[in-house]
């Protein structure tokens, strides 16, 4: 079955460093994948060369059988293809649902003509919007402090009004950069809870994480990194007791 996500001999770096050397990793529709390694080893950069920040000065991104290498990152997104970054964006002065509200794509509202000339289809659409925003906050817990600016919340409920902007744009695979950094447990195994939810429902996940007991209750599969390269891949068993991964990745105290 050709992957969904087909990332080729990716080759990526900032001035004379080379941040990404020669990675290659697939991911299948339906899956969910776990990503690791020390800060520093590239996962983070391979996530924006997959989202279109960062370009590749080689290899390939295919995305559906559709080679999007050099695509922008709107392009990707309308394809299907999202991403969270380590630090939630929200905008803290605006409410929870805003923030939600504020993701949906295409709204007629932001155009001046469809304000004066079709009114009645903003509202709408405003509506429909609002209404996917409640359901999506009922799904992830948070419909209790919808109306909350958003920078009032905890850092796990950040994460999951990240999620929740994520999916306001029904993406079919999703990139989740620590999901679960600065999380208490107790939001962490909500979170878990949420992401095998979502790909019960279809939506492919990718998950760079670096606490490596809740990932590897998470994902059947997983890659991980080291100075730039993808050092093994696997079932979460398989790929901690690689020693040459005990070593690189806490100098064999795995």
């Amino acid at each position: 079955m050709t992957p969904q996500l087909s990332v080729q001999n990716i080759r990526a770096g900032f001035g004379g460093l080379l941040a990404l050397d020669d990675v290659s990793i697939t991911v299948r529709k339906g899956e969910r994948v776990g990503l690791i390694g020390t800060n520093g080893a590239g996962k983070s950069t391979l996530f924006s060369v997959i989202s279109g920040y960062v370009p590749a000065q080689s290899g390939q991104v295919c995305f559906e059988d559709v080679n999007i290498t050099g695509m922008g990152v709107q392009r990707r997104v309308n394809l299907g293809l999202a991403r969270t970054f380590q630090v939630p964006r929200e905008f803290d002065q605006l409410s929870v649902l805003d923030n939600m509200m504020a993701a949906a794509p295409g709204q007629r509202g932001e155009r001046l003509g469809s304000l004066f000339f079709s009114p009645g289809s903003v509202r709408r659409q405003e509506a429909e919007i609002e209404a996917r925003a409640r359901d999506l906050l009922g799904f992830l817990n948070l419909a209790k402090v919808a109306e909350v600016p958003a920078g009032a919340l905890s850092g796990g409920q950040k994460k999951l009004l990240e999620l929740g902007r994520l999916l306001m744009i029904k993406p079919g695979f999703i990139m989740l950069d620590e999901p679960f950094a600065g999380v208490n447990p107790v939001l962490v195994d909500e979170l878990s809870r949420r992401i095998v939810d979502l790909n019960d429902q279809g939506i492919t996940v990718l998950i760079i994480e670096h606490n490596l007991q809740a990932l590897s209750d998470l994902v059947p599969r997983m890659y991980i990194m080291d100075r730039g390269k993808v050092l093994n891949e696997g079932t979460p068993d398989r790929v901690l007791s690689d020693e040459r991964v005990r070593e690189a990745y806490m100098g064999g105290a795995v």
